[in-house]
């Protein structure tokens, strides 16, 4: 049995060069980039990114049952875990993935491909500002899953609420786990 992110004849979710026309020559993300470029871990970030987006359209029926679910009263709020859990792949990216250049490669094509596959979800990660708020929470002192979890609360629109916190809590866990477990089975080299 081969391993998804291992056997990189699979891969086909960007086949063209990196346009480093966007970046300046003296950025340092260019220099690490082109360093890299054609690595068989470049290839493999690209992989993920597109990899978590599928996850997504894999995990919205997930959101409202289990732990996630919220009761019948609260659950247009599905469009806030949507948000919290795509929030959480992103910190799991940036956790977990070694080196700044192959973070941006994934994020990148994790962006581009979410644009892609789910253009309602990326337009409203601009809309809602809610990531304005997860990311001031995270960055605060303290437990990050805990304050993350409280912004969620606050953001459907009750602070204090137990139940919400909770969600908010499995939510940030279960998607910043999944994408370690993803960044592990792709078995990212060491690079020299």
């Amino acid at each position: 049995m081969t391993n998804e992110f291992t056997d990189d004849r699979d891969m086909k979710i960007f086949s063209g060069e990196i346009d480093d026309d966007n970046f300046s020559d003296d950025s340092e993300y260019v220099k690490l980039i082109n360093e890299k470029k054609g690595s068989r871990n470049i290839r493999r970030a690209m992989q993920l990114g597109g990899s978590l987006v599928m996850e997504i359209e894999r995990s919205m029926s997930e959101l409202n049952s289990g732990v996630f679910a919220l009761p019948d009263e609260q659950d247009p709020m599905l469009l806030h875990r949507s948000m919290l859990m795509v929030f959480s792949m992103i910190i799991g990216l940036e956790q977990f993935i070694p080196g700044k250049a192959l973070v941006g490669t994934a994020l990148n094509v994790f962006y581009d491909t979410l644009k892609k596959e789910n253009p309602k979800l990326y337009d409203d990660m601009s809309s809602t500002g809610s990531f304005t708020f997860y990311y001031l929470a995270y960055r605060r002192d303290g437990d990050p899953k805990q304050r993350v979890a409280q912004a969620f609360s606050m953001l459907c629109g009750d602070e204090n609420n137990d139940d919400l916190i909770q969600v908010g809590e499995a939510i940030y866990h279960r998607y910043r786990h999944l994408v370690r477990q993803f960044v592990n089975e792709v078995g990212f080299e060491p690079e020299d």
